[in-house]
């Protein structure tokens, strides 16, 4: 009996090893790559729309944006760059549309002047690497659209402002609709934006 037992002790011994190593080597994996975001979100049937609370629209958008392969259209109030976080969300967002840009895609952003007031840097980083971006028609205009356009099909219409804030923190709310018919209404409405806007100099 004594050497059963032993046995059973040593066995429980190798399992919790085992397992304190699995976890250790796991948590450092964690916390080296950046943060998974969620897709998730609430479909509406039969009407292609997936609406998007709070922190579920940048797991979509993040995705639909890896999957873009023709066109990116963007129209929203603040975009909020920060250098000192590779991870911020708005950061892991702008990477992607320069990216997407650097491979051919048509990519377009169009902010309002509070981007340019209150975050310079955002308009610094996209200039800088070669992203078309205006503002809005005039400072006596105020453009509040927080608006994403993918591939003439995927439109993103909502309250998410490209703030960490937003991304993360606040209730927001999104609507995401999956309709070329729409697509084209918004794009129209976009390129009437960015037709009138001003060049950044």
């Amino acid at each position: 009996m004594p050497r059963v037992k032993s046995d059973v002790v040593w066995a429980l011994v190798v399992v919790f090893i085992l397992g304190v190593i699995i976890g250790y080597f796991t948590a450092i994996q964690i916390s080296q790559s950046p943060e998974q975001p969620s897709t998730r979100g609430v479909f509406i049937p039969q009407n292609n729309v997936l609406f998007l609370p709070d922190d579920t629209y940048y797991g979509n958008i993040t995705w639909y944006l890896d999957q873009a392969n023709r066109s990116v259209y963007v129209v929203m109030y603040a975009v909020k760059y920060d250098a000192s976080q590779y991870n911020d969300p708005v950061n892991v967002i702008l990477r992607k549309l320069v990216d997407l840009h650097k491979r051919g895609v048509d990519v377009k952003v169009v902010v309002d002047d509070e981007t340019k007031n209150s975050y310079p840097e955002t308009i610094n980083y996209l200039v800088g690497n070669g992203v078309p971006v205006r503002l809005d028609e005039s400072q006596g205009k105020t453009t509040h659209c927080k608006i994403v356009v993918i591939d003439d099909q995927y439109v993103f219409i909502g309250s998410h402002n490209w703030t960490e804030s937003a991304l993360k923190y606040n209730h927001e709310t999104t609507l995401l609709v999956n309709s070329s018919e729409l697509a084209s209404q918004v794009e129209k409405y976009i390129e009437s934006i960015w037709s009138s806007g001003r060049l950044i100099s």
